[in-house]
């Protein structure tokens, strides 16, 4: 049977995050964009997407380990194995329509033959021949930028079929998510019906930008004099930049809120943005006893003659 522990390079003990860390950096590499279309590369890249579709799931992860440690009988199936069971757990794969009597042991395995194949690493019992069967479902992982993943955008793809398809990445879409492109998967013998292609997205970072929700948010730092005073910044956002206008005497921890700057939903409106103000001081010299008599003076002039109080 394949190690597919040994594909994604990882302990058998191995938790959920640490799987889907190792098949996201397997998989970039090996990804046929990545590289050239390398024959040996995209089928480890299939490899790599077989392994991840069964550890990644908690009752085929189960299934698969118990059939693993499970010996093989003569007929070259491991002792214990149902069809029935196996089929239900791997549910993605049909039986081709035939009776559960005669799954484990005639032809027409369809797509469970097919599966128990990348599993197992053969065509099932010596004498088995495959029927009309649908394609191995395929894995890939897509990373977009924060603005695309705030305001959607579409994305050309070498799909498992070797064309190129345009993939819809949906506004507001967070990392995590999974994209399932119909059709687009592993190629079935004997002209069946193709696998599906999935997306696994991960959301690359912005240097200014944080998402809360449907809201973005940033952070802007202003001298003490722009606070004091009022100023205009221009600030980024989803769209460019924008002037913003700062009122005299903002103080630290306030918010400033550009209406419809923030992720689009699916019904096409969209968040907010709010700038948090942080007030920068600045670290005088101590032996410069005129920045010290002016802030003293700013100080003085800025009380209300009430007592300090929480």
């Amino acid at each position: 049977m394949k190690d597919l522990y040994a594909i994604l390079g990882v302990p058998e003990n191995a938790d959920a995050g640490a799987i889907k860390k190792a098949y996201r950096k397997l998989a970039r590499q090996n990804h046929p964009d990545a590289t050239g279309g390398d024959k040996k590369k995209t089928e480890r890249f299939k490899e790599i997407g077989d392994a991840y579709t069964v550890l990644s799931d908690a009752k085929k992860r189960q299934e698969y380990d118990r059939l693993r440690q499970a010996p093989v009988g003569a007929d070259g199936m491991p002792q214990g194995f149902d069809a029935d069971a196996f089929s239900q757990i791997f549910g993605d794969f049909h039986m081709g329509g035939r009776s559960s009597s005669s799954r484990a042991s005639s032809e027409g395995f369809g797509d469970l033959g097919d599966l128990f194949s990348s599993l197992f690493g053969g065509a099932g019992p010596v004498g088995q021949t495959r029927g009309r069967g649908r394609g191995s479902d395929m894995q890939a992982s897509l990373d977009v930028s924060f603005r695309e993943a705030a305001l959607g955008t579409r994305r050309s793809l070498r799909a498992g079929s070797g064309q190129t398809v345009e993939v819809n990445v949906p506004a507001g879409v967070e990392s995590g998510a999974r994209l399932r492109v119909p059709g687009q998967g592993g190629q079935a013998p004997r002209s069946g019906r193709p696998g599906d292609l999935y997306l696994d997205v991960t959301v690359l970072p912005d240097p200014h930008l944080r998402r809360s929700g449907r809201d973005v948010e940033l952070t802007l730092p202003l001298t003490l004099a722009e606070a004091c005073l009022g100023t205009q910044v221009d600030v980024p956002t989803l769209d460019g930049s924008v002037r913003l206008t700062i009122p005299a005497g903002t103080s630290s921890g306030a918010k400033l809120r550009l209406r419809g700057k923030g992720v689009k939903g699916s019904d096409g409106t969209r968040g907010d943005q709010f700038c948090r103000i942080e007030v920068v001081v600045p670290k005088l010299d101590p032996d410069d006893k005129e920045a010290r008599r002016l802030v003293e003076e700013l100080d003085r002039r800025a009380k209300t003659g009430k007592p300090r109080s929480f």
